[in-house]
């Protein structure tokens, strides 16, 4: 793919001179949010958008393994099925155990799609990138488009909102805008997106099996220690980026979690996946408006201050 100097796709980069040459200044704000985003010192710049499409094709390798357990271990084969007890993994182990290698390929494209739109805002001169959306859409086969969308802004308070400390740094979020400049007025500027994934797996034990085929109502335990293993991991995978920033707030926006099937054999696995996605909000030490103004302007009591002494 043919890409300008500043890592721009070439036609990105011809949307972002069309845009610049015209004089329109695009958003995606709805009236209150740009009254919103006013109040909060936010201009807006720009619609920016980045795109990837990858092909996630190899998941990983072989099935999930079991071990006999408990007193009939050391029966026959056809007894100590019974006391089969598969444990379940996780894909944040070895490089190439379990679906390790679909997750780095997920995150890689979900922040390389992050990252061309961040291009497209430096391009526009925006210090920043509110309301993004981050979605996958399956084209054809082992083929997925991950795309990202968002307003590009700029600030004009920097007590509000510090300008970035290095010249094309951009920040970004996927809080509305509403919620951005109430964190804004509440002395938090915006950090970044970022995304924890997971897949858990679990082979059917005969355990599992009698569980999920039983007419009894009752837990199901092999699916409860899948699901929980595949968030447990996922939130992990967040908050270990959230923290490369200091002191940095993590503000949990979306948790999702799907399951499938896999053959393996004449029997098959069973695995969960989990996403999550966060943005960080970094601690403002400033002094606010309030402060600002009082500094300056004289507060007349509305009753006679002996009447209320």
């Amino acid at each position: 793919m043919t890409q300008t100097p500043d890592g721009l796709p070439a036609a990105a980069r011809s949307r972002v001179e069309r845009q610049a040459a015209s004089g329109v200044r695009s958003s995606l704000f709805s009236a209150p949010a740009a009254a919103a985003a006013r109040s909060a010192g936010l201009l807006p710049v720009g619609e920016v958008f980045g795109g990837m499409v990858v092909n996630l094709g190899w998941t990983g390798t072989g099935c999930a393994w079991w071990t006999p357990t408990g007193p009939t271990a050391a029966l026959g084969t056809w007894q100590s099925r019974t006391a089969w007890r598969s444990p379940v993994t996780t894909s944040g182990g070895s490089t190439y155990a379990g679906y390790a290698p679909y997750v780095k390929g997920f995150e890689s494209a979900w922040y390389g799609a992050v990252r061309r739109m961040l291009a497209e805002a430096r391009a526009l001169g925006a210090h920043g990138v509110v309301g993004v959306t981050v979605q996958r859409s399956r084209l054809d086969g082992s083929a997925w488009e991950f795309t990202a969308l968002g307003t590009a802004v700029r600030s004009d308070d920097p007590l509000l909102v510090p300008y970035p400390k290095n010249r094309g740094d951009v920040w970004s979020t996927n809080l509305t805008v509403e919620d951005t400049a109430s964190a804004i007025l509440s002395g938090y500027a915006p950090g970044e997106l970022l995304l924890g994934i997971s897949i858990s797996t679990k082979h059917e034990d005969y355990e599992l099996r009698t569980q999920r085929s039983s007419w009894v109502n009752g837990e199901v335990t092999g699916m409860t220690e899948l699901v929980q293993a595949a968030r447990a991991e996922a939130l992990h995978r967040l908050e270990t980026r959230a923290t490369a920033t200091a002191g940095a707030q993590l503000v949990v926006t979306d948790l999702r979690l799907g399951e499938f099937e896999t053959p393996c054999g004449e029997e098959k696995d069973l695995h969960a996946e989990a996403t999550v996605v966060g943005a960080t909000l970094i601690p403002v030490p400033r002094y606010s408006r309030r402060a600002e103004l009082s500094a300056v302007t004289t507060v007349i009591p509305l009753s006679d201050l002996r009447a209320r002494a």
